[in-house]
């Protein structure tokens, strides 16, 4: 349970200083579109207040008056939370973009907050990518075939039809996760979860070449 309230430790840290971009200069942006984010061209005089830990709502302050919005009546579809991970609205609801590549992977802020941890002996804040379910909602992964086209449930099928077709299923399989007497069942999901990410990458790597 220590780690288990260290994380929701940090998630409230993360909550109550919204407004802290730490060093991101798109953090709390909003974006007409996802070449506007690529070019670093945001939308001007609206930022992104406070969004609820499910991303059931947002606070957006537009020309210095902040109003709330429903996650399907956001109006904007790309916008940067205040880590400076670009969030992609779709069908009324939010999505962090965990991965952009030539498959873009995201994880619906309904089913889980995510987020980088701060790392107290670095001092840096963008380190491990965590995960933190919604215990009312069933975590599943979405993929989309480009960063713009519709988002999609990602199948542990075609995960491993991915790692079969780019020569990573070997290694995926003798990548061995260490359970740590410290880890609590959340602790080793999220190593779970954190390998799938680090071989998403790979596979988006592979497709480049």
């Amino acid at each position: 349970m220590k780690n288990l309230t260290l994380l929701f430790l940090v998630f409230l840290t993360l909550k109550s200083f919204s407004q802290n971009t730490f060093g991101d200069k798109r953090a709390t942006m909003f974006f007409n579109s996802y070449e506007d984010y690529k070019q670093n061209k945001p939308i001007d005089d609206v930022k992104l207040k406070e969004m609820s830990q499910y991303g059931s709502t947002v606070k957006i302050e537009k020309n210095g008056k902040t109003e709330e919005y429903k996650d399907s009546k956001i109006p904007y579809t790309w916008f940067c939370n205040n880590q400076g991970m670009l969030m992609r609205v779709f069908n009324g609801k939010v999505y962090y973009v965990i991965i952009e590549g030539a498959v873009t992977y995201y994880v619906k802020a309904l089913e889980a907050w995510t987020g980088y941890t701060y790392n107290t002996s670095t001092n840096e804040m963008r380190t491990e990518l965590m995960f933190m379910p919604n215990p009312n909602e069933v975590f599943k992964e979405y993929y989309s075939e480009t960063p713009t086209s519709e988002i999609l449930v990602f199948k542990d099928k075609m995960f491993n039809e991915y790692l079969e077709k780019y020569g990573l299923k070997e290694q995926f399989e003798a990548d061995k996760l260490k359970r740590e007497m410290k880890d609590n069942v959340l602790d080793y999901k999220n190593k779970e979860w954190q390998k799938r990410v680090k071989y998403k990458k790979l596979i988006n790597e592979k497709i480049k070449k």
